[in-house]
């Protein structure tokens, strides 16, 4: 059987993920082809590139970034390339992008499989009854979805998806890389993290504000704060702290690369993760595999499946500032063999979430639709999945 995995670029985390699912499917037989869009422009340009590995590895435009593709030149290569791979069962980003919108529509044409990874929930956008109808039309053409955890089965039902055409495990990562015990190269003393954009989204000057709460409760006593990456949002932090007199306290990082990160997760007391919005949150994954405790707001997706309140960290929402705080203060004031087991059940509750679990989901997608038939469409939305090309609208 082939299977070719399809999407505008597979950055950072995908490559291991991939090779993963690859030598399952090759144990059995089954052949893997990864395609990208794009070469230029991901979100995670600051990431290395992949790995070279023996995948079979296609980027259809190596020096265009996807805004600047339209639909028809993207179908064009594209579907020259899946003409000649003539695959079997293809697994394709979101429908609302070309990669997924087209695999549905080749799909349609050939008769391949299609199974869509996805990590949106339904109810983090909102949209019209008509363009839910709209969705749901391009969704019988989709043969099964790949969310990350049973948290998106009421998504998967709202899409007209029965449980046994929805599986789980795609937001994972590399747990053994970021487990691998790493030496910090710097003098934060005890320290709190926090990792990522800086954007209004992600809620970082809102974890300032509980920290400078934080700080005047513990005074001196206070644990450091270290921020890395950077942003719109990183002047008006860096302004906050100071007017605060936190200066010495916090330290600002640009992005680290992932070979620099494990170590910064390994002797941090904390990760802090307080996004308004965020369909999962893989920076939660690799503080985890790394044996760090997580305080994380309800709005990241993978609050509800990893954090464990009280046992590997906090949750609470992101406008709840003062919970943030107390959070800080609560952890400041256990006793070291209690922040031993929280980290001890961080690497508990993550080691179920690897690349394993990746491999085990895609496979028992991919099984499944190969051993049923297609899902029927009716001629309206034939119709719809000709005309919808999907698009890429820059983060």
């Amino acid at each position: 059987m082939k299977v070719v995995a399809l999407h505008t670029d597979f950055r950072i985390y995908w490559p291991a993920r991939l090779r993963k699912l690859n030598e399952a499917l090759n144990r059995r037989g089954d052949s893997l082809e990864v395609i990208e869009i794009a070469g230029l422009g991901s979100p995670y340009a600051f990431a290395a590139k992949k790995e070279e590995s023996d995948l079979q590895w296609h980027i259809l435009f190596p020096d265009k970034k996807p805004e600047e593709l339209d639909g028809a030149t993207i179908k064009s290569s594209l579907f020259k390339a899946l003409a000649r791979i003539n695959p079997d069962v293809i697994i394709a980003g979101a429908i609302a992008f070309p990669s997924g919108a087209l695999a549905v529509r080749w799909g349609q044409k050939t008769g391949a499989k299609v199974i869509i990874f996805d990590d949106a929930k339904k109810e983090a956008v909102q949209r019209s009854s008509w363009v839910d109808w709209i969705k749901r039309r391009i969704y019988d053409g989709v043969d099964a979805m790949f969310y990350p955890a049973p948290d998106w089965n009421s998504t998967g039902r709202s899409w007209g998806f029965n449980p046994e055409e929805i599986f789980y495990g795609v937001d994972v990562v590399d747990n053994d890389f970021w487990a691998q015990p790493a030496e910090l190269n710097q003098s934060w003393g005890n320290y709190f993290v926090s990792v990522g954009r800086q954007i209004p989204i992600k809620n970082y000057y809102s974890i300032a504000q509980a920290y400078v709460s934080y700080h005047a409760r513990k005074g001196t006593d206070t644990f450091n704060w270290v921020l890395i990456g950077d942003g719109p949002d990183h002047q008006k932090i860096v302004g906050f702290i100071r007017e605060n007199h936190c200066s010495d306290k916090v330290f600002f990082l640009p992005f680290q690369s992932q070979k620099e990160l494990p170590a910064v997760y390994q002797h941090a007391q904390a990760l802090i993760c307080n996004s308004k919005s965020e369909t999962w949150g893989l920076v939660i994954n690799e503080a985890m595999a790394g044996g760090c405790p997580v305080f994380a707001s309800i709005q990241c997706g993978a609050t509800n499946t990893l954090v464990h309140d009280g046992l590997n960290g906090y949750t609470f929402s992101c406008d709840d500032i003062e919970r943030l705080a107390e959070c800080m203060v609560s952890y400041h004031n256990l006793s070291e063999e209690k922040k031993v087991a929280m980290r001890e059940s961080s690497k508990r509750i993550i080691a179920d979430w690897g690349l394993d679990r990746f491999a085990q989901g895609a496979c028992a997608a991919i099984d499944y639709v190969a051993s049923h038939k297609k899902r029927k469409t009716s001629l309206i939305a034939k119709l719809i999945i000709c005309f919808w090309k999907g698009r890429y609208r820059p983060i």
